[in-house]
């Protein structure tokens, strides 16, 4: 039986999913989908890199799109910010002793960064403890667009080796709030794992990785899910529109999932549940239990199983990409 140990007094303090940052081919067809179709706001674009953000974020950007002969799928590394700069001196030190690498860099717009692989064959994460503060779009219903995304929630990754990844979380304070077991073997097939307070930062399940399966943002209701989708099929995007509307049974979510040109995962959720009190204990099922995971509908298509963004510089490895269709219906 899998017994998480949670860290309760961790190295240094990630207080949530903060950016992810895209490689893309085509920075003006990108744009188009991002900010008319899925609504964000074009907070900077300086050459061939644009900075963009929901209408309920202040800080300067959660999504970074980068203009690349080495786009379609792939991404540079997902972000998680920290509380303070001393955290990521801290960080370093840490993960450093503990078999990763971390270095400074220097990045547009965020304070002091540090890229960081907290073990081998986990994804590579900026942490970083500060960005400018721009004015919140959430009043200015005219300069709203598309799905009105409001904000970024979590990134759901495979690895190659589950338990060394999640011990290797768990060791940095996040928290479990759900887990899959194998109903034979009780390993643990996928985790959703929070260091805000709803259930999911990032989502790391067992496959040859480490890629990227989506990164989700939080709408305001069904009616933006459905806008986005109408917008996408008038521009031309409507076969991207590709998995729901639907509901994961935990924690009780709609959401739906679109393909933006380069054939990266977006997920629309609508606000999750809460989860923060430290005596809510996680939630677990095993890998019959699809029909409580995914209470209706059908499930996902093909792609949605196999076809995930690579990290740039990195080939996936651990197993067969196949390991990953087992675990689709347990997973959001």
């Amino acid at each position: 039986m899998f017994v998480p140990n949670v860290e309760k007094n961790p190295p240094f303090n990630i207080t949530r999913a903060s950016h992810v940052r895209y490689r893309v081919k085509d920075l003006d067809r990108s744009l188009v989908f991002y900010t008319e179709v899925l609504g964000f706001v074009l907070s900077d674009r300086e050459g061939g890199v644009a900075y963009l953000r929901g209408i309920e974020e202040a800080c300067h950007h959660s999504v970074v799109l980068i203009q690349s002969d080495e786009g379609g799928r792939v991404a540079e590394c997902i972000g998680m910010r920290v509380a303070s700069e001393d955290d990521l001196h801290r960080a370093r030190e840490h993960i450093t002793a503990t078999g990763g690498s971390a270095e400074f860099i220097e990045r547009p717009h965020q304070g002091p960064t540090l890229l960081t692989t907290m073990a081998p064959g986990t994804p590579p994460i900026e942490l970083c403890s500060s960005m400018p503060v721009l004015p919140r779009l959430l009043n200015n219903f005219p300069a709203q667009k598309g799905g009105r995304v409001l904000r970024l929630d979590h990134y759901q990754c495979v690895v190659p080796d589950l338990p060394t990844a999640v011990n290797r979380f768990l060791g940095l304070g996040f928290r479990p709030s759900k887990y899959t077991t194998d109903v034979d073997s009780g390993q643990v097939l996928s985790i959703f794992l929070t260091r805000k307070n709803n259930p999911h930062d990032i989502v790391l399940a067992q496959a040859a990785g480490p890629r990227l399966h989506h990164v989700a943002f939080v709408v305001s209701d069904l009616q933006a899910i459905i806008r986005a989708a109408d917008i996408a099929a008038n521009l031309g995007w409507g076969r991207d529109v590709e998995h729901g509307p639907g509901r994961h049974g935990p924690p009780n979510g709609i959401f739906i999932y679109f393909r933006d040109p380069d054939g990266n995962r977006i997920e629309f959720i609508l606000p999750p549940m809460q989860f923060m009190d430290p005596e809510d204990m996680p939630n677990t099922w095993n890998s019959t239990d699809s029909v409580s995971l995914v209470p209706w509908g059908s499930g996902p298509p093909q792609r949605w199983r196999e076809e995930m963004t690579h990290f740039a510089g990195i080939e996936p490895g651990g197993g067969p990409l196949a390991r990953w269709t087992s675990l689709t219906n347990k997973t959001g």
